[in-house]
This record gives C-alpha cells, structure tokens and sequence, in this order.
C-alpha cells in the first residue's frame, strides 16, 4: 500500500493520521509496515484524508475500459500501447488464435 509514501508526501506524522483515522499510532504503524491490513471503513478514511481512490491507495492497476490489470500482464499492455495500428491489428489476430487454442 502506498501508505507510507502519501504520509510523508502530506507531511503529517503516524500520530497525527492516527488520530484522524481514530486508531491508535502503534496499530497505524502496523498498516503502513503491512504487519496488519486495515479494514474496509479504515481504508475509505485513508482514502478519503488524501483524495485518491481505493485503487490507488491499494496500489491496484485499474482501468475503466478494461478493469484490473494483474501485475504478471501490465508489461503486456504496456508494450501493446506502443505499437502503431497496424501491429495493434497483427496482434489483436495473434492474441485472438492463441485464445481460441487455449484449454
């Protein structure tokens, strides 16, 4: 989680984001150290605090044409990005037969 990075990027101390979230500084700790996994209402309060939504403050890859993209296929994408619309027609034909021979 991207806990730890937005803290320090807003400059306020675990003390102070634990008071805010209303838990204590130690189990606040514990989130950012990934010992403990906050809960769903603890997580909207962080996400609400600096703005950003679940997604990134759980550091998922999200789009909304396509939804979540695993981390094992985002350098897929990436690189299927890039290419111009004729490769992106070469390999919308290639992706679609290695589909159609898959199990």
């Amino acid at each position: 989680m991207k806990l730890k990075e937005l803290r320090k990027a807003n400059n306020i101390s675990q003390h102070e984001l634990a008071k805010i979230i209303q838990t204590s500084q130690q189990n606040y700790n514990r989130y950012e150290n990934e010992k403990v996994k906050p809960d769903l209402d603890t997580l909207i309060k962080l996400a609400n605090y600096y703005n950003v939504s679940l997604d990134y403050l759980c550091e998922r890859q999200w789009n909304n044409q396509i939804g979540y993209i695993p981390d094992g296929k985002k350098d897929v994408v990436k690189l299927i990005l890039q290419l111009n619309e004729q490769n992106t027609l070469k390999t919308f034909g290639y992706v679609s037969g290695l589909l159609a021979g898959q199990n």
